[in-house]
This record gives structure tokens, C-alpha cells and sequence, in this order.
């Protein structure tokens, strides 16, 4: 992959916007630096395109979509803060793009694009993972667009209306793709319509969003996904021209997308990802390249990179731990007195980030009489996106312990923190916070578990959940736990982990670091 990379380095002058932004797209999926000359370059040229009134496209007549689509996932990647106006006014030029039908197609056509659409859907679904608000209409319009153009079998190609063009396995991974992504985001909305209080009162003017209703059943996109993975399963061929579609490292890049955001490795006995994996190993060129027409070499090089480096699942990776990290500082300890520490970021009261050692951040979050804590988990959340798992790896029985603090922040936090380890052998400790009385608590180590699993979905407890609800999600994380390692000594006859001289339970509410506000 190193020597794709560097052909893609050599190769990314001269090039038009759209081609720019997908090299630079692969470069950040391959953790180039951001420092990186080449990288810096590619994204000069892609701000070219923005102007105090919007985004301008370099190209236009629908290939302007697919530029301002990628151009969207590029800068996402590379900094969201930094670039937030930049995502905004990207997002907004593509949405003004959408079809009266839900799709996105050429300007001479109005039916539909099966690429197009699933290009843009990619750049929305990275916006509004970076804090853009995009309306639920978008994703609700299109999956029922996908829906219709989905033939019987469970497959999609191009243009629906124009039956010259054969179904293909890129086409099918791209409705399927598409399909996963627009439930992916109506579920968040509708998780977070129903987290809206009817008690509150607004202090600012409702958002038309809040009140819509999704016309889409999910049942159906459940169905259309489960019919489209077992056609992908039955034609999956890296030899036939004629299932593979245009080209087959642009195929593999949407089996990559259905295999993260499907969370399967697997279709029946067939191991998309490996043998994907394997072909591309197989067919690089000398000078690091892939090749496949009608496409150039460059965009053929940058799919396979985008396989490789199992791109959408980085996505998913990295939106996760930032939405638990913005949940944990508002929940943990509450807000400190010193409000001067505290600054805004994406529209929430966020901790400055505490600077230093982690071994200094965790004393301060061991001290009951320490005001700073939230600025202490801040800075571990810092930490932790700069450097990764190794920076908390070495603090794990300290995190232990504090999993048993009588603050609920704190075990929240110790949850967050054990489950970036990245180590399977925190899995019993998380299982056993999944009884916790405190929901928000319940809710970190679940996700923290999902994490660990890789099951995006999940083994519960739902939230908020009953007491039995939690116990039944631990037995069935234990199950899962039991197959993959062996039973663990200090668990219960429940399944359920015990602290050291402790019991599972944590004690009873009454936090006791709770400064006022």
C-alpha cells in the first residue's frame, strides 16, 4: 500500500479538483501526516473552489456532484473543525443538487444515478458526522429512491430506465452501501427526536427538521439490504467482466462500505474482505499502480487504497469516539465553578484540554477534592485521538478502579477510557459496568463494547434500559466474550464480572465530586 501511496504522491499535481480531493482522501485514510507537502498542496486546490457565496465546481453537467461529493469527504477527514465552513457551504451545494425523486443523476437526466447518488450520500453522511446538520428529508428521499430501482433479485445497476446496463456488483454494493447509510443516519434522528424533552421549552425557534416525519419504513431497507447482500454473495467473482461493472477496484471500494457498515466480514463462506485483499495484492503494478479501464490509473490506485486501508470503517471509528468524547465531558462531574475554563466547540459547552502526562490527568480525576476534572478528560480524550490506544494502555488498572468510584462521571469515564485500550481483556470489566445504575454510565460501556467487538450494532441494553434489560445484555455479551477467549475465574454465576472485593454493582447514586454550577 506504501507504494500506491507514493504513486498517488507523485501523480497528484496537474489534476482536476475531484481527482485532487480523492487523492487526497486516500493520503488521510493512509495517515499521512497532515503536515505533508503533497497533501497541503491538494488541499490548496481544493479551497480554490470556495467563494464568500458558496461552493464554485471546477466541472459541471453532474460530474460537479461527484467533485463537491468527494471534495466534502476530503476535508472531513482531514480537519472538521478547521474546515467547518468549507463543509457547510459543500453540503449545501450538493443538497440544492438532489432530484425531486430522492437521487442525484447527469443535468440531462432526471431518473437517477446509482453512482452519482451513492457518492453524494458518502459526502453528506462525512458532513454530517463533522456537525453540519443535514435535513432528514435527504436521507429519507433518497432510500426510497434506492429502494425503487433495486431490481428483484436484490441487485442495481446504473440507470434503471436504461436496461442496457447490466446489474454489477459495484452497482449492488453501492445501493446496498447507500441503503445502510440513510438508515444508519434516519436512525439517529429519530434516537434523538425521541430524546427531545416535551417538558422544555425552546429558546430558540424549533427546526422545521425536528417535526418531520420519515416516510420510509426501515423494514423495507432492512429487506432491500438482506436481498442485495445475498445477491453480492452469489455473483462475487474478481474474474467476470461482465458482474464486475466498470472497473473491479472501484467495485471492491463499495464491498469495503458494505462490509463496515453491514459489520460483516462474511457473506455465506465467502470473506469479501480477504479475497478483495488478495486480488489487489495481486494485480499492483511495478510502479505501485492499479489498473482498470475505462478509469485512470490514479482513481483505480485510489480505490484500492481506500480498500486497503478499510476507509469506512475508519469513519465509523472516529465518529464514534468523538461523540462519546463530547458526551462524556458535559456528563462527567458536571461543570466546574471556574467557568473560564470552558469554551464553546460545535455549538456545546466543552473543557479546555488539560496539557501534560496522563499519569498528572488521572490524579486529578483520583482526587475527590479536585475542581478540574472535566478539563482532566478533555485532555485524555485529547490524547487519546492524537496518539491512540498506547497513550491509555498502560493506565488500565487505575481506570479499573476508578470503574468502581462512587461519581458516576467517573465510571463513566473509566468506561470510555478502558474501552480505547483496544484490549480484549478489559471486555469482562465493561460487561460488568452494563449493570451500573447510572444509565449514562450503562450507555459508554456498551458502546465501548461495540468498539471492542467490532458489532456496530450491538448486543444491548437499549437506553434507557430496565434493570433486567442490562442484566440479559450482559449475558449475552459474556456468550460472546466465552467464544472468542477463554471463561473467565472472576465472574459470577451470572456472567457478570466482579470488582475486587466488591460486588458487580456499583454503590448506591450519591456522587460526592459534584461541584456546583
Amino acid at each position: 500500500m506504501l507504494s500506491g501511496i507514493q504513486y498517488l504522491r507523485g501523480r497528484a499535481s496537474n489534476q482536476q479538483v475531484g481527482e485532487t480531493a480523492m487523492m487526497a482522501l486516500a493520503m488521510l485514510k493512509a495517515d499521512t501526516p497532515k503536515t505533508d507537502p503533497v497533501l497541503a498542496s491538494c488541499i490548496a486546490t481544493i479551497q480554490k473552489r470556495f467563494t464568500g457565496s458558496g461552493y464554485s465546481p471546477q466541472r459541471r453537467g453532474g460530474h460537479d456532484i461527484y467533485e463537491a461529493a468527494v471534495v466534502a469527504m476530503a476535508l472531513s477527514n482531514l480537519d472538521s473543525d478547521a474546515y467547518r465552513g468549507d463543509i457547510n457551504q459543500v453540503a449545501t451545494y450538493l443538497i440544492g443538487m438532489q432530484k425531486a425523486n430522492g437521487s442525484w443523476d447527469y443535468v440531462q437526466r432526471s431518473r437517477g444515478d446509482c453512482s452519482i447518488s451513492q457518492y453524494v450520500l458518502l459526502g453528506l453522511w462525512e458532513c454530517e458526522n463533522s456537525g453540519v446538520d443535514i435535513p432528514p428529508s435527504v436521507w429519507d428521499r433518497a432510500a426510497s429512491w434506492y429502494l425503487s430501482v433495486q431490481a428483484s433479485a436484490g441487485s442495481w445497476n446504473y440507470h434503471r430506465d436504461q436496461p442496457e446496463y447490466a446489474d454489477s456488483l459495484s452497482m449492488t454494493a453501492a445501493g446496498v452501501g447507500s441503503l445502510l447509510l440513510c438508515k444508519r443516519q434516519l436512525e439517529r434522528f429519530r434516537e434523538a427526536k425521541r430524546g427531545v424533552s416535551p417538558l422544555l421549552t425552546a429558546l430558540t425557534p424549533t427546526n422545521s427538521s425536528q417535526n418531520y416525519e420519515i416516510a420510509t419504513s426501515l423494514g423495507q431497507i432492512d429487506q432491500a439490504v438482506k436481498k442485495g447482500v445475498a445477491w453480492l454473495g452469489g455473483n462475487y467473482t474478481t474474474t467476470q467482466p461482465s458482474l464486475l461493472g466498470q472497473s473491479i477496484y472501484y467495485g471492491l471500494y463499495g464491498i469495503e462500505r458494505v462490509a463496515a457498515l453491514g459489520d460483516r466480514q462474511t457473506i455465506g463462506r465467502v470473506d469479501l474482505l480477504e479475497k478483495g485483499r488478495a486480488y489487489i495484492k495481486s494485480t499492483q503494478k511495478p510502479d505501485g499502480s492499479w489498473s482498470a479501464t475505462p478509469y485512470s490509473d490514479e482513481m483505480n490506485t485510489v480505490w484500492a487504497v481506500l480498500f486497503l486501508t478499510k476507509s469506512t470503517a475508519k469513519s465509523i471509528k472516529r465518529v464514534t469516539s468523538t461523540r462519546l468524547g463530547a458526551g462524556t465531558l458535559v456528563g462527567g462531574r458536571y461543570l466546574p465553578k471556574d467557568l473560564t475554563s470552558m469554551t464553546v466547540a460545535g455549538g456545546k459547552i466543552m473543557s479546555r484540554p488539560m496539557n501534560g502526562a496522563v499519569e498528572g490527568m488521572l490524579a486529578v480525576l483520583e482526587d475527590p477534592r479536585a475542581q478540574t476534572a472535566d478539563t482532566a478528560v478533555s485532555g485524555l480524550i485529547k490524547r487519546y485521538l492524537r496518539e491512540g490506544p498506547d497513550v491509555l494502555r498502560p493506565f488500565k488498572d487505575r481506570f479499573r478502579k476508578l470503574l468502581t468510584d462512587r461519581d458516576p462521571g467517573m465510571r463513566q469515564v473509566a468506561a470510555w477510557a478502558l474501552s480505547r485500550t483496544a484490549d480484549l481483556d478489559v471486555v469482562p470489566d465493561l460487561i460488568g459496568a452494563l449493570v451500573d445504575r447510572e444509565q449514562n454510565v450503562v450507555a459508554a460501556a456498551a458502546l465501548g463494547l461495540q468498539l471492542l467487538s467490532r458489532k456496530l450494532e450491538g448486543l444491548g441494553p437499549p437506553s434507557p434500559s430496565t434493570p433486567e434489560e442490562r442484566k440479559e445484555a450482559a449475558k449475552a455479551w459474556r456468550a460472546w466474550y466465552d467464544s472468542i477467549r477463554p471463561l473467565d475465574a472472576d465472574a459470577d454465576d451470572d456472567g457478570i464480572r466482579k470488582a475486587p472485593g466488591r460486588s458487580a454493582a456499583p454503590p448506591a447514586a450519591n456522587p460526592v465530586r459534584s461541584p456546583s454550577p
